[in-house]
């Protein structure tokens, strides 16, 4: 994996594209990047969120991209080209209620689960994987690529989930970017963010 300048943490949206295709290259970016204690417990939490989820939550219609896999309102102001012409020193890794973490190139399956919901028999999402240690996952991942800076684009359900994991890092710099009192409003100015981000490569 090249040097990375900047991470940006997004969380999925609940509104999800339902095509895919079955062909799509399997990668993994996060669990590649984890030492090998933390990728197996990442797989095992993964594998018991698809073992326990209702029936039909998760499709089997085929994969896509993450990064067109999420149909939300931030991801509608990302623009297409901004994915495509992304400067090669940026990854983006989105906060998910099936997946944990998961990098933006990574094909996933469409699926009726949120981090911001409460899923029988989980009980609300962020707070099931946040007590089941995804804070020390992200922050192994993070100190395993090194990038120089983090960027928090999280929305306030989705960073519970992984709450702490900043504290546990050593010499990346965490900005946190917030849009108070905007609440859903934010979405629009998050997915630009995210376009110059990827674009120019710098906040």
């Amino acid at each position: 994996m090249p040097p990375l300048d900047i991470v940006v943490l997004i969380p999925e949206s609940t509104r999800k594209r339902t095509d895919g295709s079955t062909a799509a290259k399997a990668t993994d970016a996060i669990s590649d990047a984890l030492p090998e204690a933390a990728r197996r417990k990442l797989g095992d939490l993964r594998d018991e969120v698809v073992a326990k989820s209702p029936k039909g939550a998760i499709s089997t219609a085929g994969l896509s991209p993450a990064f067109e896999r999420f149909d939300g309102n931030m991801y509608r102001y990302i623009p297409d080209d901004a994915w495509a012409r992304r400067s090669p020193g940026v990854e983006v890794v989105i906060a998910s209620a099936l997946r944990g973490l998961v990098g933006s190139r990574d094909p996933i399956p469409s699926y009726h689960l949120s981090m911001a919901e409460s899923i029988p028999p989980f009980g609300k999402m962020n707070r099931w994987w946040h007590d089941r240690g995804l804070p020390d996952l992200l922050a192994a991942y993070l100190e395993s690529i090194r990038p120089h800076q983090v960027v928090d684009l999280l929305s306030l359900e989705y960073r519970e989930s992984v709450i702490g994991y900043a504290t546990k890092l050593h010499g990346i710099d965490v900005k946190t970017i917030d849009f108070p009192g905007m609440g859903r409003a934010s979405q629009p100015l998050r997915g630009e963010m995210i376009g110059e981000i990827l674009l120019q490569g710098k906040v």
